[in-house]
């Protein structure tokens, strides 16, 4: 968000009442920290740390107040108009935040990953580029891109594309985009996987030797509730 005037002249406003227990909260904050050890500096570095945040207050934020009113509804007789109104607003809100907002940090990191949302042949094309262009990346990212694909992401981009903007088909083919569990699920996988590839791209902005690595989370020996660790590599020293 842009301020004018010094810092001790701005109007503190709470912007939500979302705290930082909430994982998609936490995990984002993680990726602001990664961003502080990658070799990306100055005004570049200002921008990227910008874009994380209009993630969490113009993406993220606003569709989980959306889920929340979801589940407020559970129990509730609503108007099917306004039922389905929930449904709606939360899905534009968590696309915006994955094809909008992600795609822009990933810009400003210093990638186009636009080919994620093309068509298959188009996706593939670009998949094999981005890998050829960067060989040192994740070796499960075609796999885990593919699967998200097929799993959700198809999906809501043709509801977005189908009901959303065009309304050219039967809401009753949708069925699952009105249901609180699949918002739920919806929601998690989408945050997730925006966090996995902000995380991945800014790994290949580290310098030479640093990793970020993903913590089992079903580890018994892992003392840190964080979803990221670092390694470094240690050259043997020269004789």
């Amino acid at each position: 968000m842009t301020k004018k005037g010094e810092p001790n002249t701005w109007v503190v406003k709470k912007m939500a009442n979302v705290g930082g227990s909430e994982p998609f909260v936490s995990q984002l904050l993680e990726v602001h920290d990664i961003v502080g050890a990658t070799l990306i500096l100055g005004d570049q570095r200002r921008r990227v740390i910008d874009s994380l945040g209009a993630i969490h207050l113009d993406g993220l934020i606003p569709a989980f107040l959306e889920l929340r009113k979801i589940r407020e509804s559970v129990n509730q007789e609503l108007p099917e108009i306004d039922r389905l109104q929930l449904y709606e607003d939360f899905a534009r809100k968590i696309w915006k935040s994955y094809k909008e907002l992600m795609q822009n940090a990933a810009k400003e990191i210093g990638f186009d990953v636009g080919f994620i949302f093309q068509k298959e042949t188009a996706f593939e094309e670009g998949l094999n580029k981005f890998r050829n262009e960067n060989p040192s990346v994740s070796s499960n990212l075609e796999e885990y891109l593919r699967i998200n694909r097929k799993l959700w992401q198809n999906d809501l981009a043709d509801f977005r594309n189908s009901i959303l903007e065009h309304a050219s088909e039967d809401r009753s083919k949708y069925e699952k985009f009105y249901r609180p569990d699949f918002a739920e699920k919806l929601f998690a996988a989408v945050w997730k996987k925006i966090i996995q590839i902000l995380a991945m791209l800014l790994g290949l902005r580290l310098p030479e030797g640093i990793y970020v690595t993903e913590r089992d989370p079903a580890d018994p020996t892992s003392k840190s509730k964080k979803r990221f660790a670092w390694e470094i590599e240690r050259k043997a020293p020269k004789s």
